[in-house]
């Protein structure tokens, strides 16, 4: 395999593919027929569970054996005949192009470019603080008092302003106190429950280990990106982090964290740049698995239709006791009537959709629509951030998703012993309804549990029920063939 270059335009490809094979596959026997042929074959549990990076960048063919799945580079004719005959025997379900999902924007990118990127802005952000600690130059200076005016980040991506935000008659936005408005929103203090027990990861731009706030936490890490350790530079893995299974008590400013006794796994499967190949994302959720991983969060994706790796892997993970949660993206401009839809991962039936809402419980001017489960804090979010900044306030999909991980772990310590889709299905039951449709919020805004009973538990609040009280097609809980030979099709959802 060739070395990766990160583009800009999340539509290239890396020339590699993307493989799903049948679960009943003998993987063993798979690999002896694909290096008779010459290739190379590394298998992930080889590693426990992680394949290293560098050998993603040489190996031929990459199976990560939890998702039966694999990544495989430029193969000979003969290789070619060996995969077709392993596709005509139904070993071999379905070849992709490998993509790139992103998670930090650039100020330079067209708005029609943007697409999933509004609530990425990390690098950029961070930079530009940079600059303007140090003397910024006078475009710099220029820039950033244009984007203000227009209601965009300093990153250039739209976002919502406190003194913008507009509020339903008679509601007012939440308040930030002792814990952040997000927090107060889903119902954190009454929670009893801190995600003791169950480990949580977070796929992302690493984390800042030097961070006070996780200073004494055990925090299992791996870096999935060729040459880069797990320390983030970016800051977007840091605030994800921190929004899912942050302290109780934070050095500075209001509690942050959900889930903050869970045992917290960080892999980096993004760059520093903030973008990454599908096989790095395949890679971390191997290992996530491998590790007992319940949850695992991913504040990424890209504007694609649903990737097929991408439904298999989050129907093996259900299978295995874990769900994979996913922002749904921030292409929209809800306020010009452009609702774009759900972008990959987020996208796949298998995966926990999450769409952004603001502190009046409005949804996000970003937030994308059509395939969506769940609804959670993600404009202003304030969370934590690498040194020496320590602490920033942004807003995205991505600011939503981990505090619906850090809910799920709440959930599962819970109930330790329900599986996977029963949790998934408790979460949407337990939403607080909305005023809002199901494609634009799913089953409403994510709840923390204030008990152990999943009887008799009814949506908190009053106001108008967005979705009906059994799941639409789209966004139910997915129903999971337990022992069964063959993967089910695509739902119509899943392929248009």
């Amino acid at each position: 395999m060739t070395d990766i270059h990160t583009p800009r335009d999340e539509h290239r490809t890396t020339g590699r593919k993307l493989v799903v094979l049948s679960p009943t596959v003998n993987l063993a026997a798979m690999a002896s027929a694909l290096e008779a042929v010459g290739m190379e074959v590394v298998m992930a549990s080889q590693y426990g569970g992680a394949v290293p990076p560098e050998k993603m960048l040489t190996a031929d063919a990459v199976v990560f054996d939890r998702l039966q799945t694999m990544v495989v580079a430029d193969p000979s004719p003969a290789a070619l005949a060996v995969m077709a005959e392993l596709q005509a025997r139904g070993v071999i379900l379905s070849v992709e192009d490998e993509g790139y999902v992103h998670a930090i924007s650039a100020p330079a990118l067209q708005s029609s470019q943007r697409e999933y990127l509004d609530g990425y802005r990390a690098g950029v952000n961070g930079l530009i603080d940079h600059l303007l600690s140090g003397g910024a130059p006078a475009a710099t200076e220029r820039y950033t008092r244009e984007a203000r005016a227009r209601g965009e980040s300093l990153s250039g991506v739209r976002e919502e302003r406190p003194g913008q935000e507009r509020h339903e008659p008679g509601t007012r936005p939440l308040g930030q106190g002792n814990v952040t408005w997000g927090l107060n929103a889903i119902g954190v203090e009454a929670s009893p429950f801190t995600g003791r027990g169950i480990r949580v990861a977070v796929l992302d731009t690493g984390l800042d280990l030097r961070h006070p706030d996780f200073r004494g936490r055990k925090v299992v890490h791996q870096s999935f990106v060729p040459g880069e350790t797990v320390q983030d530079e970016a800051g977007h893995g840091t605030h994800t982090a921190g929004t899912a299974c942050g302290p109780q008590a934070s050095a500075q400013g209001p509690r942050y964290g959900v889930a903050y006794e869970a045992d917290l796994y960080i892999g980096k499967v993004l760059s520093n740049q903030g973008s990454g190949a599908d096989g790095w994302i395949m890679n971390g959720i191997n290992w996530a698995l491998v590790n007992g991983c319940r949850i695992i969060s991913m504040s990424l994706g890209s504007q694609r239709p649903p990737v097929e790796a991408y439904r298999a892997a989050g129907e093996r993970a259900l299978n295995q006791g874990a769900i994979i949660v996913a922002a749904a993206g921030n292409a929209s401009h809800r306020s010009q009537g452009d609702i774009q839809p759900t972008g990959a991962p987020a996208n796949s039936g298998t995966i926990l959709s999450v769409a952004a809402l603001d502190s009046s419980l409005r949804v996000a001017d970003f937030s994308n629509g059509g395939k969506i489960d769940i609804a959670a804090p993600g404009v202003n979010v304030h969370s934590s951030w690498p040194l020496p900044q320590g602490y920033n306030t942004i807003s995205g999909t991505s600011m939503a998703t981990p505090h619906v991980a850090g809910v799920l772990a709440l959930l599962m310590q819970a109930d330790p012993h329900a599986s996977a889709p029963d949790i998934w299905r408790r979460l949407q039951r337990m939403g607080r309804r909305l005023n809002a449709p199901a494609s634009d919020v799913g089953f409403g805004l994510v709840q923390a549990p204030v008990s152990a009973r999943t009887e008799q538990e009814e949506p908190i609040g009053k106001q108008k029920a967005s979705v009906p009280s059994s799941p639409p097609a789209q966004s139910a809980g997915p129903v999971v063939e337990r022992g069964g030979a063959q993967l089910r099709s695509p739902r119509a959802s899943d392929t248009r």
